[in-house]
């Protein structure tokens, strides 16, 4: 099945990812700024954004939204998460 796009496949563009995200633009510019999120850059420099940076970036906004955490406390819960991931994917692949 060519031409079927996976998770990874960066495809939206910035105002496609703002309105599926309920955020706008400036809000993802500024999450990119901060070191949140790396979007794809084409050749004319526009951002793209695949299906699992919408996740990702849906997880931020609902911490800082619902949560009221701001940009650091994001990063630190964000790497945090990725610690207990690996950590856990090792003891995994010892038992």
């Amino acid at each position: 099945m060519e031409g079927i796009q996976g998770p990874d496949e960066p495809v939206y563009t910035i105002g496609v990812a703002a309105r599926l995200l309920g955020v706008s633009p400036h809000m993802l510019r500024l999450l990119e700024r901060k070191g949140l999120v790396e979007p794809l850059r084409t050749r004319k420099r526009a951002r793209l954004y695949s299906q699992n940076d919408l996740k990702i970036l849906g997880r931020i906004c609902r911490l800082m939204k619902v949560n009221g955490v701001n940009v650091a406390g994001v990063k630190a819960i964000l790497h945090m998460e990725a610690v207990m991931a690996k950590e856990e994917g090792k003891v995994k692949s010892s038992e």
